[in-house]
């Protein structure tokens, strides 16, 4: 695939590798041999359960938990890290080895994530006078800004990453009709974090049995199917009823134990949520080791359904229709994914900092539609100006600021940004569409355009 790259997307491609790279003997050190950081959650699950010790009753280091499917935890077999006394996998990696190998891939989950939605950008929405710097600015200006929080992502060890990549992934080879393999991309993605479930709701305004169905069957076999086949069907049976007792009832009631409270720190310094950012400005602090009010928890709820009501609402007559032939443009299907994948981190009670990895399709839209408006490739004072600032809120909390991360500026970056998706997802609702055709019964003349 390499030598199908352009030279602008090549050399993108290799400043994401190159700072991505330059931080692994850091990150070897910190989390090999100090402990430092989320990663061993996910390998210490991934031991639990091939070796048969209680998934949920599991610590790393920390003594912090595993609070996903058991489905991801049997992914990280090949990571697997055994509690202290305990013999390995035989079949797992070294833990130095293995926390090497986790950070190199999800450099190139950034990597494959940011190039896939660039080529789909540039496919649906081409620019007359696309150049090598353009290819090169798309990838790279969407990454730029958000590069703290990605590093963040990383550093933790955290599946952030991976994430991003199949969220792009449903979505590009959803508009490609491609409905299996998309499917496949958000089962897994659920499978992972849960929250990617957002994305039904594309097939769902658009009224998609065959795509929702392929969902169901994918979620089935990845949530189901596969731990009884690798541990049994009681044994997957007692995790999720193990898993429903101590981490799913506790988020959904907005309460739990201290010891959950404690992990999650909903109330915390560096959450992004938006009833995490209300709580402690009304309070003038933050919560940590305590749940949110009621009252936020509420203000979340109500937020969250609010944004799915303003995608459905502005999006009707661009990605989706209610009565007329769903519309064929590929284009502002991508926008609504990716004003949803956006977001995600302030509609997530427990979303840290790591999960503002996930702007980056939104920016990637946004800078290519300054571009399509203004006849010209430039980088605006606008797209510097939030950069800025997206990485001043990162250095701030770092500095524990107390005023700065009370004014919750990572949620405000991000409300601007979903209030310029939302408007554009409005102005292509406006545009004409052609109706939505099976992939078979479109001629080749009729194929959108692909820049070269």
């Amino acid at each position: 695939m390499i030598s199908r790259l352009s030279r602008g997307q090549f050399l993108a491609g290799a400043v994401i590798a190159a700072l991505g790279l330059a931080y692994l003997p850091l990150f070897e050190y910190k989390t090999a041999w100090l402990g430092q950081g989320d990663i061993q959650v996910f390998f210490r699950a991934g031991w639990a359960i091939w070796s048969g010790f209680p998934l949920y009753q599991v610590t790393d280091y920390h003594g912090w938990s595993y609070h996903y499917p058991p489905t991801f935890a049997l992914l990280m077999g090949p990571f697997g890290d055994p509690l202290p006394g305990h013999p390995r996998l035989w079949w797992a990696m070294p833990y130095p080895v293995a926390t090497a190998v986790w950070y190199l891939l999800s450099v190139a989950f950034a990597i494959a994530a940011t190039q896939t939605w660039a080529t789909a950008l540039e496919r649906t929405r081409p620019l007359t006078n696309q150049t090598e710097f353009s290819r090169f600015a798309l990838r790279f200006g969407s990454f730029a800004g958000v590069i703290p929080y990605i590093g963040d992502g990383l550093a933790r060890g955290q599946p952030t990453t991976l994430l991003l990549l199949l969220c792009v992934g449903f979505l590009v080879l959803y508009t490609e009709k491609r409905m299996a393999f998309a499917a496949f991309a958000l089962a897994l993605a659920v499978v992972i974090k849960l929250f990617p479930v957002a994305l039904v709701l594309l097939p769902l305004l658009r009224r998609d049995l065959k795509c929702l169905v392929w969902i169901a069957i994918w979620c089935i076999v990845l949530l189901l199917v596969l731990p009884a086949i690798c541990i049994g069907a009681s044994a997957t049976v007692d995790l999720y009823k193990a898993m429903w007792a101590d981490h799913l009832a506790a988020i959904l009631s907005g309460s739990s134990n201290a010891k959950f409270i404690r992990e999650t720190d909903p109330g915390g310094h560096d959450v992004v949520s938006i009833g995490g950012a209300l709580a402690r400005i009304a309070a003038g602090r933050w919560f940590t080791g305590q749940p949110l009010p009621a009252w936020a928890s509420i203000s979340q709820y109500v937020f969250d359904a609010g944004l799915i009501a303003a995608v459905a609402v502005l999006g009707r007559g661009g990605f989706w229709d209610w009565r007329r032939p769903q519309p064929a443009s590929a284009y502002p299907l991508l926008v609504a994914g990716a004003v949803l994948v956006a977001a995600m981190p302030i509609m997530i009670t427990l979303a840290k900092p790591n999960y503002v990895t996930l702007e980056v399709p939104l920016l990637g839209v946004l800078i290519i539609e300054t571009w399509r408006r203004r006849g010209e490739i430039i980088v605006t004072p606008g797209m510097i100006a939030w950069a800025a600032f997206a990485w001043f809120a990162m250095i701030q909390l770092e500095l524990h600021w107390v005023v700065l991360i009370l004014a919750a500026p990572m949620t405000l970056a991000i409300l601007w940004l979903l209030i310029k998706g939302l408007a554009l997802m409005a102005e292509l609702s406006a545009e004409p569409h052609t109706p939505w055709r099976p992939a078979a019964e479109v001629s080749p003349e009729e194929q959108p355009a692909t820049s070269h």
